[in-house]
């Protein structure tokens, strides 16, 4: 949808900005074209390498998400002057207040150059915001049901590491090296792990291989998965020693008590005649008096989770939004669910804004990634 949306509406922006400016025909169509280029970008990309999401340099995929990032915020910047706009003209008409007399007036010239260098300036920030190492983010969660013995025990949540030429090794490596420093006895990764065939992002995927925690490294899907051969992916975390939860689950034991860590399949797998999320079959016969938490990359599932006795559902997807104030529009899409602690009957909702996200469109606008460290407690504690 991002790219329909930025080659349309790139059109709105060359007539609301470019065309009014007093410049010379020449400037102005180099202009325009340059606005509709940056709008055309993940078309061309599709139509000249068949992806959205190419194997090109890092250095080429931030310019240019800078530049498509720009435009972006140009558009809503557009919006919201246009609204306001009329807001203003209609105002007057029915409150015929002074405070709506002696605005100042900005040319066109001042409009589109300071919308501009705002654009660009934020972009570059929300950029620079998207692909930096994500820092720890600490949570202590109170689960009902926790048996005492469990109480301290922690969790790595990673999601949406979007492994690519853009998240490449040297990051995945600084994403590993903070994991292990955390020295967690459980480690969780609530899908779309990398984008690309894992022929092509082996190298990029390499340190995950390094993960390790005394209860296990674990997975389940996510969407992104499905776009680059499922069973190959899958095969590839077994390689790298994560282990793949597909509508299953395991028993995990650990001071004296048992944990139930289960996995879903996403509801993409259905476009490719897969197995969709099947919450009944990843709890087949599990144990009904241990805590049970599940992995779901899509956080609307807590809905059914909630129903089955889930103590803690984990999951991603979302990456918050990505751009504060616009990032609220996403929650719809996501069961009303966005970032953060939700509680649904019984059962304790984490959303994390993810680790990466699609290179596509690399920007997080005061929306931080985050690896998030998570405390369990138990009621009595």
């Amino acid at each position: 949808m991002l790219h329909i949306f930025t080659a349309l509406f790139s059109l709105y922006v060359v007539i609301r900005l470019v065309v009014p400016l007093h410049l010379p025909f020449p400037v102005k169509l180099s202009l325009a074209l340059l606005v509709l280029l940056c709008g055309a970008k993940l078309l061309l990309l599709r139509l000249t390498f068949g992806t959205l999401t190419p194997d090109l340099p890092r250095e080429i995929m931030i310019g240019t998400g800078i530049a498509h990032g720009a435009l972006v915020l140009l558009i809503i910047f557009c919006l919201i002057r246009d609204i306001l706009s009329a807001v203003l003209w209609f105002l007057p008409k029915i409150l015929p207040l002074k405070i709506f007399s002696g605005a100042p007036h900005l040319t066109n010239g001042q409009w589109a150059g300071g919308m501009l260098a705002l654009a660009l300036l934020l972009s570059a920030v929300a950029v620079y915001q998207a692909v930096r190492v994500p820092e720890i983010h600490r949570l202590s969660l109170t689960l009902d049901r926790l048996p005492k013995n469990l109480d301290g025990l922690r969790i790595v949540h990673l999601t949406d590491t979007h492994v690519s030429s853009t998240f490449s090794r040297e990051w995945t490596r600084s994403v590993v090296e903070k994991v292990n420093a955390l020295q967690p006895d459980l480690i969780v990764i609530t899908g779309d792990i990398a984008d690309g065939h894992p022929s092509v992002r082996a190298g990029d995927m390499a340190p995950l291989a390094e993960l390790h925690a005394p209860l296990g490294v674990f997975s389940c899907t996510g969407n992104h998965e499905y776009y680059w051969g499922f069973q190959q992916w899958m095969r590839k975390c077994r390689q790298l020693k994560i282990i793949p939860l597909q509508n299953a689950h395991v028993v995990l034991q650990t001071r004296g008590e048992r944990i139930v860590l289960a996995g879903l399949t996403d509801e993409a797998a259905l476009r490719f005649a897969l197995p969709g999320p099947d919450l009944p079959k990843a709890l087949k016969n599990a144990p009904t008096n241990a805590v049970r938490i599940l992995l779901a990359h899509r956080p609307q599932l807590v809905k059914q989770s909630a129903e089955a006795n889930v103590d803690l559902q984990l999951s991603g997807h979302t990456h918050g939004g990505q751009i504060a104030g616009v990032n609220y529009i996403i929650r719809q899409f996501n069961g009303g669910f966005l970032s953060g602690l939700y509680r649904v009957k019984n059962s304790l909702l984490y959303v994390s804004n993810g680790a990466g996200l699609w290179a596509g469109f690399p920007l997080r606008l005061f929306v931080p990634s985050e690896i998030a460290e998570i405390t369990l407690r138990c009621r009595t504690s």
